[in-house]
């Protein structure tokens, strides 16, 4: 059996009244990996590298941005991929601070957004909710 993709993502996240909302990325329809749909923010290892060097590079390639704090959220086995997930609570100005190189484009979701059935890759459906259930307490 093939060993799993490694892969670092990033959930930049604000609370505004109480409600959270996370940044995704809008993949492209061209995208090797789910065209069109709405994921996380990362990617794959290179080499030897760690969850998190993945993650900076990965951050850097697609928003060219660096997090000035990250929290390491957990690790998710996938069916062909292992995830490590981190988070970072972003400022009001966080998409003045960023520029989409990867994907259409970012976008907020909240709890709502989610439960209406947005086109998000499957895998990221629990990553989602216990991201927000998580985030609320």
């Amino acid at each position: 059996m093939a060993e799993k993709r490694k892969v670092s993502t990033i959930a930049p996240y604000k609370i505004e009244n109480g409600i959270v909302s996370i940044f995704f990325q809008k993949r492209s329809k061209d995208a090797k990996r789910y065209p069109g749909l709405f994921g996380f923010f990362g990617g794959g290892a290179e080499g030897n590298e760690s969850p998190e060097e993945t993650l900076l590079r990965e951050v850097k390639e697609e928003l060219d941005y660096i997090p000035s704090n990250l929290d390491y959220f957990g690790k998710y086995e996938m069916p062909v991929s292992v995830v490590d997930v981190f988070i970072t609570k972003v400022e009001e100005d966080f998409e003045e601070k960023i520029k989409i190189l990867e994907g259409d484009y970012g976008i907020w979701f909240n709890k709502n957004d989610f439960e209406k059935n947005i086109d998000l890759m499957a895998e990221d459906v629990k990553l989602f909710k216990d991201l927000y259930i998580k985030l609320k307490d």
